[in-house]
């Protein structure tokens, strides 16, 4: 017999399990500890009470794992992961899970879902569709081992890269000509700040550029160049920055907006290749 529920008593253990069989036959399968998986779903934000499984005689089968936090000025929820064991699929399990949450989302008070889907999963995109979410963006990523890059050591008189313990996130926002995703904004950032490094770029004592990398994986969520100072190799000389500080084993751009034509030139500059790319999606409550 099938129960749907929320998470809030559940085990990580039981979530991990289940996410490790959800998966497997992913096109990327995720390979994570059960820390890992802990860390992923904490710096977006999750909820366990606000988010709900699918249950098959008091086991777990199938999930959606939902972050909370504010998007727009609004209160959201964050689908940071949604998966069904494989036997239990095309059964409307998906489905039941999606419409049974909502009625309680709604009485938390909850304005707006929003998600994220690989490009290449037609059936979770149909799925959404059907459900009322409306692509909002599409977005690109970028992820190479560190060996295989070739850091330069371009240099500009007067520039000085330093790492800052005091981010300005008003005036970081002043050097984005896109605003981050869920997983790579400054909510995102502040639940695991202690695994991130800052680095800003100085001209004359005056910040003219920024950029933020997960110390343990490589992954850069921001880096942004004032706008009179692009084209001057800022950019490329906070991204070796970046890297010869923090010397991870692989460097990962996730999910940056699929038309922002000046970063496309710049990771192509760089030797990175585009990944599978991926919508966000959002639903009105």
């Amino acid at each position: 017999m099938i129960t749907i529920q929320s998470l809030s008593d559940t085990p990580v253990a039981d979530i991990h399990s289940c996410f490790e069989k959800a998966f497997i036959d992913y096109a990327e399968p995720f390979d994570l500890t059960i820390p890992q998986l802990q860390y992923m779903i904490g710096r977006r934000g999750y909820a366990p009470d606000l988010s709900f499984g699918a249950f098959n005689n008091g086991t777990l089968v199938g999930f959606t794992l939902n972050g909370l936090g504010t998007w727009n000025g609004q209160k959201t929820v964050y689908d940071t992961g949604t998966g069904m064991i494989k036997e239990f699929r095309k059964q409307g399990l998906a489905t039941r899970l999606f419409n049974d949450s909502l009625p309680v989302l709604r009485a938390a008070g909850v304005k707006q879902y929003l998600l994220e889907v690989i490009r290449t999963n037609q059936n979770a995109y149909d799925l959404y569709l059907k459900a009322g979410f409306t692509v909002t963006r599409q977005f690109e990523y970028y992820v190479m081992p560190v060996a295989q890059l070739e850091l330069n050591n371009y240099q500009m008189d007067g520039l000085v890269i330093a790492e800052t313990d005091n981010p300005d996130p008003v005036v970081f926002s002043s050097f984005q000509d896109f605003v981050p995703s869920w997983q790579n904004s400054v909510a995102a950032i502040s639940r695991k700040s202690d695994y991130f490094k800052i680095f800003g770029a100085f001209f004359d004592n005056k910040l003219v550029g920024y950029g933020i990398i997960e110390t343990h994986t490589g992954d850069i969520p921001q880096l942004a160049v004032a706008k009179e100072f692009r084209r001057r190799k800022v950019a490329t000389i906070l991204f070796n920055h970046l890297i010869r500080e923090v010397n991870p084993p692989a460097v990962r751009f996730i999910n940056v907006q699929h038309d922002y034509e000046p970063f496309n030139r710049w990771v192509e500059h760089l030797g990175l290749k585009a990944g599978y790319g991926q919508y966000e999606m959002m639903m009105k409550l």
